[in-house]
């Protein structure tokens, strides 16, 4: 990695991340941005100038995110990145720092959605939109707008809801490169046929399901959602596509009881990948305005899905040391 050497970027404070050198993000109103976790509008201008702040390892206003998580010694999603790049394709992160390329993707075509979820908006739910009488309930952008590189690594589907959203079968349909990876962000609450036909011959498909909690828990926290279609839509994805799954938990003040038995769930589904996110906007649903008796068991410390994911054990051991401080 040039003159940059992997163990120095993963410690706490260091502002590499390699994602401005081969990666490109773009929001439901065709913004760019460094990644889906920074908040802040970039030009090209200002991309080129982050990535010769980062070669000498200055701060980068757009990635706060990521700077106050590293202040609290959770893992950012700029270690967690760097590390997974850097550890898969050792020679193409190379050959990004000296020549940046566009090797991977994140891209939300639409807010089209079925769900209310409650820490979520009108900016990305659809159904928020209607539910709020928004004027302009739908925003989308055309994907014919950007060309996917057919050297593309990896590419991110997001919304809204992609099983919805027939852009997104549009633009799988059209890259070449079956042997990229295709990763769409599902609540998996519906499926449809034209994006179940343009993933099957993709050889590597991950399916990141965004599930808060099991039951209850999720159907109100996820508004609108059924547990029991969740469950069956799975299985019918299993059968079609044989993806690998990724479960997605924003962790709030609502699922701080449920969390074992998310993680036994998360177990018997034989998921491995677990990644968790801490709720902070609306600031109403943020963990520290729980006010219950937490009591996570041994089976939780002990579950596999716990123990191999170093983020969500890392978030976690934090959330639940914080409250145990927090109720006395």
């Amino acid at each position: 990695m040039s003159d940059i050497k992997l163990k120095d970027v993963l410690k706490f404070g260091n502002n590499f991340c390699i994602l401005p050198f081969m990666h490109e993000f773009l929001d439901i109103n065709f913004t760019k941005k460094v990644c889906c976790n920074s908040d802040d509008k970039i030009t090209d201008i200002r991309l080129d100038q982050i990535r010769s702040e980062m070669l000498e390892n200055k701060p980068i206003p757009e990635c706060a995110d990521c700077v106050s998580c590293e202040k609290q010694k959770v893992f950012s999603e700029r270690q967690l990145t760097t590390r997974l790049w850097v550890r898969r394709f050792p020679d193409l992160m190379n050959d990004c720092i000296s020549k940046p390329h566009i090797y991977s993707y994140d891209l939300r075509y639409s807010n089209l959605c079925n769900l209310r979820c409650q820490t979520c908006g009108p900016g990305s739910s659809s159904e928020w939109a209607k539910f709020l009488n928004k004027e302009n309930v739908y925003n989308s952008w055309n994907p014919s707008a950007i060309e996917i590189n057919n050297d593309a690594k990896r590419v991110y589907l997001a919304g809204g809801e992609p099983f919805m959203i027939k852009s997104f079968s549009s633009a799988l349909n059209n890259l070449e490169n079956k042997d990229c990876e295709i990763v769409i962000n599902t609540n998996a609450t519906v499926l449809t046929e034209h994006m179940l036909s343009a993933l099957e011959p993709f050889s590597n498909v991950c399916l990141t399901l965004s599930i808060d909690g099991t039951g209850e828990t999720i159907e109100r926290i996820r508004t609108l959602c059924s547990w029991d279609m969740i469950n069956r839509n799975i299985e019918i994805l299993r059968k079609r596509l044989n993806p690998i799954f990724m479960v997605n938990t924003v962790v709030q003040k609502d699922n701080i009881d449920n969390i074992p038995e998310l993680t036994k769930w998360i177990d018997d589904q034989d998921i491995e990948m677990w990644h968790t996110t801490i709720c902070t906007d609306p600031d109403e649903f943020h963990y520290r305005h729980y006010t219950g008796t937490i009591n996570w068991s041994d089976d939780f410390w002990n579950s596999s899905c716990f123990k191999k994911s170093i983020q969500a054990k890392n978030t976690l051991k934090k959330v639940y040391n914080n409250l145990i401080q927090d109720l006395g």
